[in-house]
């Protein structure tokens, strides 16, 4: 069993380096050649099997590294930038989100004549946009501090919120299915409000802050006892936070994006804090390399291939029209952000891991409940899906650098 895990992580690890070698040569970012190189080495090529693939993304590799990113990344967003930025954040995690799903639905439905709910069920999972590719762009892209620190802000706490919306859809077309969703909650809520506030909010804040502040403590109380392992301690009370809330039904993403920062406003900077984030960034590039190879290893080429040109058309949709519009509507509320910024992070959403997360959802519940229809639509919203993160991977982090410069020529 582990040879045969082994095997796939370190071809991943020799791709991740052929591609970062790839991004240098032609100054570019290097996710999109991993996406290609996962497809050629998996579903083309048979050197890692999809089977393997599948089940290393979707129950190890994609949870747990989307769980270290958004733990590397919160822990740099600083609380002045956050009140900054407090009330475009707010409308990006909601008004954005929304209207961005809904509407990519509806425009699904239309294009494919398919079921009401596939629309809905597609729109919700792809709202959510993705900490690992956009953290890595705006590496390669000088952005200045208000809309990049919009963008990563978002990307780091919008997971819990688009799973909400998925949760909101299934409740309205399966209301049955509830049991399904919250199966694994530590109690079981009839009310799915309650279900909601608890799951979605109460866990993740007191799961975090419990183990956040018995971290603090430890860290003020035994400083010179605890100097040595503080890299060691740190993510391990993150992943912590991330692993008990999940085994208790809560958002365990939400639980890692408040441990972090939490733990980069209120812990002490010093040489043992400088040299964990330095490690988090070592070990969140890490996690991106393994993230992307293996969705593209997962890809199934066959159903993959009915939905290309579909789901290349509703991408681009969703990246140059439905997305911008939204984001301008919100930040009309908003006047203190300027109309290039606005234009700029509209522009730039890429969709990543926690929409493959979720891409399985239907095709889950279907298998589970022997339903035909949603094993069918179930295997085609994956699709769908896969085609979205690829041509969002592959369009938005290349133009990332050229769009910011067109947008702020006049002030450079």
């Amino acid at each position: 069993m582990y040879s045969s895990f082994l095997a796939p992580i370190l071809i991943a690890l020799t791709l991740g380096y052929l591609a970062t070698l790839l991004a240098r040569l032609t100054g570019t970012v290097y996710i999109p050649y991993l996406l290609v190189l996962g497809i050629l080495v998996g579903p083309l090529l048979g050197l890692i099997k999809p089977g393997e693939a599948y089940l290393l993304f979707y129950n190890y590799i994609g949870p747990i590294g989307a769980a270290l990113v958004i733990l590397a990344e919160s822990a740099k967003i600083p609380r002045y930038l956050l009140r900054r930025i407090i009330k475009p954040l707010s409308m990006m995690l909601t008004f954005v989100l929304f209207v961005t799903g809904i509407t990519t639905g509806v425009i699904l439905v239309f294009l494919l004549r398919a079921p009401v709910w596939v629309g809905f069920m597609v729109g919700a999972i792809i709202s959510s946009t993705d900490p690992a590719s956009v953290i890595t762009s705006l590496r390669k892209t000088k952005v200045s501090e208000v809309p990049s620190t919009l963008l990563i802000t978002e990307s780091v706490f919008n997971d819990p919120f688009s799973y909400l919306f998925l949760v909101i859809v299934i409740l309205i077309f399966f209301p049955r299915n509830i049991s399904l969703i919250q199966s694994s909650s530590l109690f079981s809520f009839s009310n799915i409000y309650l279900y909601v506030f608890f799951t979605q909010g109460m866990y993740p804040v007191l799961t975090a802050g419990a183990l956040f502040g018995l971290l603090y403590l430890l860290r003020i109380k035994l400083p010179k006892d605890f100097k040595e392992y503080y890299t060691a301690m740190f993510l391990l009370f993150g992943l912590s936070a991330y692993s008990i809330t999940v085994v208790a039904g809560g958002s365990g993403y939400m639980a890692a994006a408040i441990f972090g920062v939490l733990s980069g406003n209120f812990m002490p900077r010093d040489t043992e804090f400088e040299n964990y984030k330095s490690f988090m960034d070592n070990i969140s590039t890490f996690a991106a390399i393994l993230i992307f190879v293996f969705l593209g290893a997962s890809i199934n080429l066959s159903i993959l291939i009915t939905f290309v040109i579909p789901g290349v058309l509703i991408a681009l949709i969703l990246i140059f029209v439905v997305r911008p519009l939204a984001v301008i509507l919100a930040g009309s509320i908003d006047t203190e952000m300027k109309y290039g910024d606005l234009v700029f992070v509209g522009l730039e959403g890429t969709r990543g891991v926690f929409p493959a997360i979720l891409a399985p959802t239907v095709l889950v519940i279907g298998n589970m409940t022997n339903n035909v229809l949603l094993q069918y639509w179930g295997q085609a919203i994956e699709a769908l899906v896969l085609v979205i993160i690829f041509t969002s991977l592959t369009i938005q982090p290349l133009l990332m650098g050229r769009i910011y410069r067109a947008l702020h020529k006049d002030e450079t």
